[in-house]
């Protein structure tokens, strides 16, 4: 089951039972379950809040890594290539300076195919872009 942890109004008939606990009932309930961005690719960077959250609603923080990692891979069916961090396996790996589920904490590398990426992230780019905003331009 792929699900959100950030929704609790639905907003369609489908998604008409929606609650945070959602992810916790369902793990409790012994279903496999991943986590979703809400189906926006992106906004996958909120992927570490829906999991936060998910946590915060009941679900284990074990389960929750697992709901990002190993059981996305497997409800996907390449869970035999990626998900774990194993030999043979393709793997990106990210270091964050904390617990990756908190809201504050930062990546501090990224590592994709084995090599270390020092591009800047989209909200890197944006940060510079509006650190000096436009004179403010005053009705007369």
């Amino acid at each position: 089951m792929i699900t959100g942890a950030l929704d609790n109004i639905p907003g369609s008939f489908a998604t008409l039972g929606a609650r945070q606990e959602n992810a916790a009932l369902l793990r409790q309930a012994g279903v496999e379950v991943a986590l979703s961005s809400g189906g926006e690719s992106f906004n996958v960077r909120n992927l570490k809040q829906h999991a936060g959250n998910a946590v915060a609603y009941g679900l284990s923080w074990d389960d929750a890594l697992r709901a990002v990692t190993m059981a996305a891979a497997d409800i996907l069916g390449i869970g035999g290539s990626v998900g774990t961090l194993q030999p043979g396996r393709d793997a990106n790996l990210v270091v964050w300076d904390g617990d990756p589920f908190e809201f504050q904490t930062q990546v501090v590398r990224v590592i994709v195919h084995g090599r270390e990426i020092k591009q800047p992230s989209r909200q890197d780019l944006l940060m510079e872009r509006y650190k000096s905003a436009p004179p403010v331009y005053i009705k007369r």
